[in-house]
C-alpha cells in the first residue's frame, strides 16, 4: 500500500513521495497529476519569484496552523517544575523574517527563559503535506533522545541536555510532540570562514569525535528504540518507511550484516520506482540504476563489512556543529536521524568536507578537507578511521544513488558513474552514462519490471 494516495477527484493511485507531497496546494499527487496540465503550481525553476511568494504564504499557513496547537501555559509550568525556576514563554506567533534563528527543514525551536538567565529550547516538528505519519514521527522523537541519552551517557561528545520529551497522544498536555533541550551557544560551523588554522582547530576536534564513537560498537544496524531501550531498533530514513493495507507503518530491520541493510533498502527503493512512488521524473534510469547495484555491485562492496556497526549523524552538513568564537565545538545537534551503520558509512567524511560543485559533477577527488580529516586521524594513530575517510567516497555515492531522490535528473547519472569509478576504477574510467545505459537497456532488456516501465510510458 503507497504512504500517501494521490488526491486529485477521483484518482486511485499513489502518490509520489518526495515530489508528489506539494506545499503550496497541500496535495499529494501522482505522477499523472503531476503533469503541468493538471498541477498548477508555479515551479521554482520556472518561475521563481512566484513560486517563493506562494511557498512563503503556505509556510505561514503552515506554521501558525503548528503554533496554534501549543499549549503555553502547560509548557511553561513543565518547565518551571522540572528545573525548579520560574520562567516565561512568550506568545506563540509566526515571524518569517527571523525564521532561519528558530527553524530548519524539519523542526521549530520555542525558546524558553528562565529568571536566572538560562534559556532551553523546546523543538517540535513542523507538520505540512511532507510530513510523514504520526507513527513514525514518535519514533522519531523517541530515537533522537535515545541518541543524546547513549552520546552523554557513554561518550564526552558536546551535545545539547535532553530535560524532557513527549511524543504525540492525546495524554500529552503541551499539545505536540516535544523535545525540551539547552539552548546552546555559538554559531553553526557552515557558516563560517576559516582560516588554515582555524580548519584544524575543527578537524581535531571531529576527529575526536570520530575517535570516540569508534569506542561503542553495536551488532545490528538501525536506529536506537527509546531512552529507556538503547538497543537498535528499525532504519527510520524517510527513503526507507512503507504502509500496509491497512494504513499501518511499515519499517526496514534491524539487520545483522550489511548485505541484509543494502539488499533490503535497494529492492525496497525498486518496489517505489515501479509502483510510481519514487523518481517519477526518471523512472527508467532509476530502476537501471538500482537494479544494476543490487546485481553487480552491493555484495563486493559490503563483503569486508561484517561487523560490528557505529553510530552516525546522518545530516552531517556543518550546521549540525556549532562553534565559538575561538573555533571550539560547543555542540553537535540535530541527531534526529541518527543512525548505527557500516563503519564505511559510519566514518566517512562528513558531507561538509566534500567540494559540492565536484562532487556533484560526478568526480571522486578528495577535497582538502577530506585530505587533512585523514591525516588529522593518521597523527592520532587512527589509521584505519583515517583509511576510512579516504575511501569514503563509495558509502558516499551510495547514499545519494540509493533512494536519493532529488528530482534532478542530472544528478543519479553522476553519482553512479562516480560510484562506478569508485568500486570499479579500471574498468569504468572513461565510461560514459550514455554508454552504460545502453549497455544496461541490453543487459535487461528481457526484464518484466522494465518493460512495465517502458510501457508506462516512463522516462
Amino acid at each position: 500500500m503507497p504512504l500517501f494516495k494521490c488526491t486529485f477527484p477521483g484518482c486511485l493511485q499513489p502518490g509520489v513521495g518526495r515530489q508528489g507531497s506539494c506545499r503550496l496546494c497541500n496535495n499529494h499527487l501522482c505522477t499523472k497529476h503531476l503533469r503541468q496540465d493538471f498541477h498548477h503550481c508555479p515551479d521554482w525553476r520556472v518561475n521563481e519569484r512566484e513560486y517563493v511568494i506562494k511557498s512563503t504564504e503556505a509556510e505561514i499557513a503552515e506554521m501558525t496552523a503548528l503554533l496554534s496547537q501549543v499549549n503555553v501555559c502547560a509548557l511553561r509550568d513543565r518547565a518551571a517544575a522540572l528545573r525548579k525556576v520560574d520562567c516565561t514563554v512568550l506568545a506563540l506567533s509566526y515571524d518569517h523574517q527571523s525564521r532561519f534563528s528558530v527553524m530548519g527543514g524539519m523542526n521549530y525551536h520555542i525558546p524558553i527563559h528562565f529568571v536566572d538567565g538560562v534559556t532551553w529550547l523546546c523543538r517540535i516538528r513542523r507538520h505540512n503535506i511532507t510530513t510523514t505519519p504520526v507513527a513514525h514521527q514518535n519514533r522519531l522523537i523517541l530515537s533522537e533522545v535515545a541518541t543524546y541519552q547513549f552520546l552523554s551517557s557513554r561518550t564526552q561528545i558536546p551535545i545539547p541536555k535532553v530535560h524532557d520529551y513527549s511524543i504525540y497522544s492525546p495524554s500529552n498536555p503541551i499539545g505536540v510532540g516535544y523535545i525540551l533541550m539547552d539552548k546552546l551557544a555559538g554559531k553553526p560551523l557552515s557558516d563560517c570562514d576559516l582560516t588554515d588554522a582555524d580548519r584544524e582547530c575543527v578537524l581535531s576536534q571531529l576527529a575526536d569525535v570520530f575517535a570516540a564513537l569508534k569506542q561503542h560498537p553495536f551488532n545490528e544496524i538501525g536506529c536506537l528504540l527509546d531512552p529507556d531501550n538503547l538497543s537498535v531498533g528499525p532504519v527510520l530514513d524517510e527513503s526507507t518507511i512503507d504502509a500496509d493495507e491497512n494504513g499501518n507503518l511499515l519499517l526496514l530491520g534491524p539487520f545483522k550484516s550489511a548485505l541484509e541493510y543494502r539488499t533490503a533498502s535497494i529492492k525496497h527503493q525498486i518496489e517505489l520506482i515501479l509502483r510510481g512512488e519514487s523518481y517519477s521524473d526518471n523512472a527508467i534510469d532509476a530502476y537501471l540504476v538500482h537494479r544494476f547495484v543490487l546485481d553487480y555491485v552491493i555484495e563486493s562492496v559490503t563483503r569486508n563489512e561484517q561487523g560490528p556497526f557505529f553510530l552516525k549523524h546522518m545530516d552531517d552538513k556543518g550546521d549540525h556543529i556549532l562553534v565559538d568564537d575561538e573555533f571550539r565545538i560547543v555542540g553537535i545537534i540535530d541527531w534526529e536521524w541518527a543512525q548505527i551503520t557500516t563503519q564505511s558509512e559510519a566514518f566517512a567524511a562528513p558531507l561538509y568536507f566534500l567540494d559540492v560543485g565536484l562532487y556533484y559533477s560526478g568526480s571522486n577527488e578528495l577535497s582538502r578537507k577530506e585530505v587533512e580529516f585523514a591525516s588529522n586521524l593518521k597523527r592520532r594513530n587512527e589509521a584505519g578511521l583515517a583509511d576510512l575517510v579516504y575511501g569514503g567516497r563509495v558509502a558516499h555515492r551510495l547514499a545519494h544513488c540509493v533512494g536519493g531522490d532529488t528530482g534532478d535528473i542530472e544528478d543519479l547519472p553522476n553519482h553512479f558513474m562516480g560510484l562506478l569509478r569508485a568500486v570499479l576504477p579500471r574498468n569504468n574510467e572513461r565510461e560514459t552514462w550514455a554508454h552504460w545505459r545502453g549497455g544496461a537497456m541490453m543487459t535487461y532488456e528481457k526484464d518484466e519490471d522494465l518493460q512495465n516501465l517502458i510501457q508506462k510510458g516512463s522516462k
